[in-house]
């Protein structure tokens, strides 16, 4: 892989690869339970379960003990976040917003969805990855947790995801006493000096900053690279530049979920399958349980984690964040991690199994289901570009 220029990535920083499961939330359990002055928490879900109620119960812990917490929390997919667990959080002195309410502002633009997963202590730590806090995402006696990853970083970035943060809290109606006015100031570098950059995809702001990170890392890989992807239907210029690496020697798996919460996405899904063999791309399919991750590895040499899904709804309709990590080691380990998952839980799906098990009918379904999809990601696309956006997407 084309090392990146370096000025796009920031030193000093140590980072941790967090998994889905009892250890993530005990490590979100115990920054929270460490902070002294703020915490700003922004995700998309956050449901009245025991794993949400536990997360609650510890940002309470913390206000009251007089670190000031900040919670945004997305209004459509925080639906089951109930209005008891408000009050608790409310009268535990923790500052509460749902963002984007209406689905439609009055100028009749499509409203984007907060579907980062972020959380910031005393802007000395942050946890960015794909993790919703609900049991589905913890996992119980004989129910296993939905595979996602997410990373630990401590180090300079940290001032620029409280930038982020700040931004999208910092609303012009809020009084002066509930915005946050926190700065960092000479911020702490740590000697496993792992370089990172923290994106961000926000089109009203005009950051599409992941896609062209994904684009970027698909045009330069070299030797290798795994893509895991949740909710996969990547656009035309993505698919071209997949082709083009797997033509010019590049080795590329693709893992895929088996059974989706999403099953008109898992078809529509299914359709490109012919698409990725016929050039020569690997497919796996997760099996233990509900694939959740969106994680990429390139070369042994970068790795992004975070909550972008490759697909037109996470460049157009929601705001999401990533952290790029460029370090051998750190991603050398993590690929390992991957392609034990790849061997133990995962089937491979050849031409043979696609051409012998997927009926004309299946087939129909698939193709019907993805014409669907890019209907609703164009419709979507339009209701939510600004009105000096002229130029639609390219098509799925």
């Amino acid at each position: 892989m084309k090392v990146p220029k370096s000025r796009d990535y920031k030193n000093g920083h140590s980072v941790e690869l967090l998994k889905s499961g009892s250890s993530y939330f005990s490590a979100c359990r115990k920054a929270i339970d460490n902070a002294r002055h703020f915490i700003h928490f922004q995700t998309y879900i956050v449901d009245d379960d025991d794993t949400g109620r536990s997360f609650i119960s510890a940002l309470i812990r913390a206000s009251r003990r007089g670190v000031k917490v900040y919670f945004l929390l997305d209004a459509y997919g925080g639906e089951s976040f109930s209005r008891e667990l408000i009050s608790q959080a409310e009268e535990a002195g923790i500052l509460f917003r749902l963002f984007s309410p209406g689905l439609i502002s009055k100028d009749f633009q499509f409203s984007l969805r907060l579907h980062h997963k972020v959380l910031l202590v005393d802007g000395e730590l942050a946890i960015v990855g794909g993790m919703n806090v609900a049991n589905r995402y913890h996992g119980r006696p004989g129910k296993k947790e939905w595979l996602d990853f997410a990373v630990l970083v401590k180090g300079p970035e940290c001032s620029h995801i409280l930038y982020i943060l700040k931004k999208l809290w910092n609303k012009t109606f809020l009084s002066k006493k509930e915005r946050s006015h926190e700065m960092l100031h000479n911020p702490v570098h740590y000697e496993e000096d792992i370089r990172i950059r923290v994106l961000q995809n926000n089109w009203y702001r005009n950051k599409i900053e992941i896609l062209k990170s994904y684009r970027s890392a698909i045009r330069h890989a070299k030797e290798r690279m795994i893509i895991f992807a949740s909710y996969f239907l990547p656009g035309r210029n993505e698919r071209k530049l997949l082709s083009n690496a797997s033509r010019r020697g590049v080795d590329i798996i693709i893992v895929l979920a088996a059974e989706s919460d999403a099953p008109i996405v898992k078809r529509a899904t299914n359709f490109l399958y012919g698409f990725i063999l016929r050039n020569n791309i690997r497919i796996y399919e997760y099996l233990t349980s509900n694939l959740h991750a969106k994680v990429a590895t390139v070369d042994g040499l970068w790795c992004t984690v975070g909550s972008y899904n490759l697909n037109h709804l996470s460049d157009y309709g929601s705001i999401e964040m990533n952290i790029d990590i460029l370090d051998s080691g750190f991603t050398q380990s993590f690929e390992e991690i991957l392609l034990r998952i790849i061997k133990k839980e995962c089937r491979q799906v050849t031409v043979d199994q696609y051409t012998q098990h997927w009926s004309l009918l299946q087939r129909l379904a698939d193709w019907t289901s993805y014409q669907m999809i890019r209907l609703l990601m164009r419709l979507m696309f339009i209701l939510s570009a600004k009105r000096t956006k002229s130029h639609p997407p390219e098509s799925l």
